[in-house]
């Protein structure tokens, strides 16, 4: 059961993660063009990379004995997520996905909390 769910949140987060990148190169060459000096796209870039390497780190190690890759995507998702809410202030769309990091890395503390739960009992 629990390697299903692995598996489907990793596919939410890669399908969330792909419409940050589009949206955010979007972002980014516009402001390249209009030379605006807004970094916006950059860091949704980079908020985007952390969510895909995150989702695909759940995918890959769902089937593993330890909590590794519960515990690498959780660090991953946080780092989004401070990113995210870091940049808040001056782009306020961002906490939108700072918000959807965030739940990700919870998720990834629940699934910890799940598989050390199941082996005490």
């Amino acid at each position: 059961m629990m390697k299903q769910i692995k598996l489907w949140l990793g596919i939410l987060g890669l399908v969330i993660g792909a419409y940050i990148m589009i949206t955010s190169c979007y972002e980014a060459s516009w402001n390249l063009l209009t030379t605006s000096g807004h970094f916006n796209g950059a860091v949704g870039i980079v908020v985007a990379v952390l969510l895909v390497a995150g989702s695909l780190v759940r995918i890959g190690m769902r089937s593993s004995a330890d909590d590794s890759g519960s515990i690498i995507s959780l660090v991953l998702f946080a780092i989004a997520a401070a990113l995210g809410f870091a940049v808040t202030p001056i782009y306020h769309y961002m906490q939108k996905w700072a918000i959807i990091c965030l739940v990700m890395g919870i998720i990834s503390v629940l699934m910890i909390m799940w598989k050390n739960s199941r082996k005490e009992g």
